[in-house]
């Protein structure tokens, strides 16, 4: 899992001016005979400390969108996180982050950011054909959904079936509420013919009444 870490800077500097990054934890379930089962959580020694270098400079702000990330077929780790870009209005990019490995030592990068105008709040799920599929949540009370097939290098937004599958109705308000997004194979048996995959989503959605309590809905694809 990833989390966010903030460790302020000493008395008498500016505030604003902390230690900002990532940290990865790994939980392990423990069972404890009297009290049932629970989760310990520790920092992962097995990947590099999240850092990024020179990759932050264009940035003022970078933080973690959300959702447990994904394990590709190729090891790689991915994580969602949107930022904030220091040119222009300041406006909000959703990007990932990629887990590289190059010989034995660890890196982490981030891949090309997306920018449309408030779309925040970034699930990712891995796809068919190692195709990443990236889901937002944006100010005019839109779901878009990018997709990349080249490790995140390059997105193009989602225009055909899935365009689809997930949008609110005009009017309501989506921003700062994630989606639950994954992936999962189901079927009968070990028989590759009676499986196939589905993508698992969860959307927030209103009663007729406009009471302001959501609900959530599944979506199966």
């Amino acid at each position: 899992m990833l989390v966010g870490k903030y460790s302020p800077t000493a008395a008498g500097s500016d505030p604003r001016s902390g230690d900002l990054g990532f940290l990865l934890v790994k939980g392990n379930v423990i069972d404890e005979s009297d009290s049932g089962k629970r989760i310990q959580w520790k920092n992962n020694t097995d990947v590099s400390r999240v850092s990024f270098d020179e990759q932050t400079k264009t940035w003022t702000q970078l933080i973690g969108g959300g959702g447990s990330g994904v394990h590709t077929k190729e090891g790689k780790l991915l994580f969602p996180v949107e930022g904030t870009k220091k040119e222009g209005d300041n406006r909000k990019a959703v990007s990932l982050i990629i887990c590289t490995s190059e010989d034995t030592k660890k890196s982490w990068k981030l891949s090309k950011w997306i920018s449309d105008g408030g779309c925040s709040d970034p699930s990712v799920v891995e796809w068919k054909d190692n195709q990443l599929i990236m889901m937002t949540a944006c100010d005019d009370g839109r779901r878009r959904v990018y997709e990349s097939g080249d490790k995140g290098e390059s997105w193009t937004e989602a225009l055909g079936t899935l365009s689809c599958v997930w949008g609110n109705e005009k009017g309501e308000e989506a921003k700062a509420v994630r989606s639950g997004f994954t992936t999962a194979t189901i079927g009968n048996g070990d028989a590759v013919d009676d499986q196939r995959n589905v993508m698992l989503v969860t959307l927030p959605v209103y009663t007729e009444e406009k009471i302001k309590t959501k609900k959530l809905n599944s979506i199966f694809g």
